[in-house]
């Protein structure tokens, strides 16, 4: 077993730096230090026509997703599009989410991640990374023992609550669990757009299910095999079933962020809330921006102001009630997102089953918003089962 290069081997950021630095000038690059204070890399290396940015993180923790996003989106930006690729380099491993979001990123996508240890630099990646299948087996076997509930729930229709669950259910299968999906809407969406269920591949060609059961079939036998449940629930309460409510660990809470909607809106997510505080005073509620579109600095600073004044008096009472700024985590506006479902009318009668998460120029921005909820779920509330990592 190798010997990872902990942080208590490196005093502090600047030494790792140093350590980093020539960990890959041993490997053949000239290796130069970022201007001080530049934002998004700290070292840039060279060999021949390639030039690398590399970002270092001294962490005590594991890598989050959040940080491996902001990376990434880095490497989109002006600047970061005149480095060939960018090189995430740390000093201790990668959170499940992180694992995750890797994992689906294929040899278009310019991010490379890795562990610096003593001797040597460890690449961590979703092709031929040192994320074992025993490692995977072990991770599912810690989390069988009990399976964890999320409701997608609101008292308004047409907020994108279907999207949701299929999608975070597609983003958790991408961490190795299996989920099973129940439609409690009567109108069966989830069904129409999902089937039976599908399978959600990762970047090695292996993966897990997301089964879809309808509310009358469903019991805990159906999927004995599955970590998480996760329910679309019907806009009106009294329609789900209050066994299921009353398990409910967490229950996401979509709305939309635009001027017309926010006050509307806000009235019908703190009705929502007390229907759901009637059966289960435990889950933790998350209300969600969904379908955001960036409407500029000074725009989105009122919008957001409105949107949090809206959940004031429920964040005063309810200290499981949480409110998700948009700029942490929100569900982008996407053309994937947009023209999903479009494969029921090009094949109405053997429509095939499909999520949204198809890479297009190595990102795909509703793979990488639903691992990020499901990242910030854990670090607000502690689902346990998400940050179990493999090094």
């Amino acid at each position: 077993m190798s010997s990872i290069l902990e942080p208590q081997f490196i005093q502090d950021f600047t030494h790792f730096e140093q350590h980093v630095a020539k960990l890959i000038h041993r490997a053949g690059w000239t290796v130069e230090t970022a201007k001080p204070n530049q934002p998004g890399y700290d070292l840039v290396a060279k060999k021949e026509n390639l030039v690398v940015a590399v970002q270092v993180k001294w962490l005590k923790n594991n890598v989050n997703a959040p940080q491996l996003l902001k990376f990434a989106d880095f490497l989109d930006s002006p600047e970061g599009k005149k480095f060939n690729f960018g090189w995430f380099i740390t000093t201790k491993g990668f959170g499940g989410p992180a694992l995750a979001l890797i994992r689906t990123w294929n040899k278009e996508t310019k991010i490379r991640c890795g562990i610096a240890e003593e001797n040597k630099l460890v690449s961590i990646d979703g092709l031929d990374g040192i994320y074992h299948d025993h490692d995977n087996k072990q991770y599912n076997e810690s989390v069988t023992s009990k399976k964890v509930y999320f409701g997608v729930f609101t008292c308004k229709g047409g907020v994108g609550k279907t999207t949701i669950a299929a999608h975070l259910a597609g983003a958790l299968a991408l961490q190795g669990f299996n989920v099973a999906l129940v439609d409690l809407d009567p109108e069966e969406n989830l069904q129409k757009l999902v089937g039976d269920g599908v399978f959600v591949p990762n970047a090695r060609g292996v993966g897990t299910n997301v089964q879809v059961f309808r509310a009358d079939d469903w019991h805990e036998d159906c999927a004995r095999d599955c970590q998480i449940v996760i329910c679309d629930c019907s806009p009106a309460l009294e329609r789900n079933p209050e066994e299921l409510v009353k398990r409910l660990n967490y229950c996401i809470i979509p709305t939309t962020l635009n001027p017309l909607g926010i006050n509307k809106h806000g009235k019908v997510i703190q009705e929502t809330v007390k229907g759901i505080r009637k059966f289960n005073k435990n889950a933790d509620l998350f209300v969600l921006v969904n379908n955001f579109k960036d409407p500029g600095i000074r725009r989105f600073e009122l919008l957001k102001r409105v949107y949090f004044s809206a959940y004031t008096e429920i964040s005063k009472t309810d200290n499981k009630f949480h409110c998700i700024d948009p700029q942490e985590v929100c569900i982008r506006a996407s053309d994937l997102l947009y023209y999903w479902g479009i494969h029921i009318l090009e094949n109405p009668e053997n429509p095939a089953s499909r999520l949204a998460f198809d890479l297009i120029g190595g990102r795909c921005y509703p793979r990488e918003d639903f691992i990020n909820l499901a990242d910030y779920i854990e670090r607000k509330a502690g689902i346990g089962v998400l940050r179990t990592s493999y090094v």
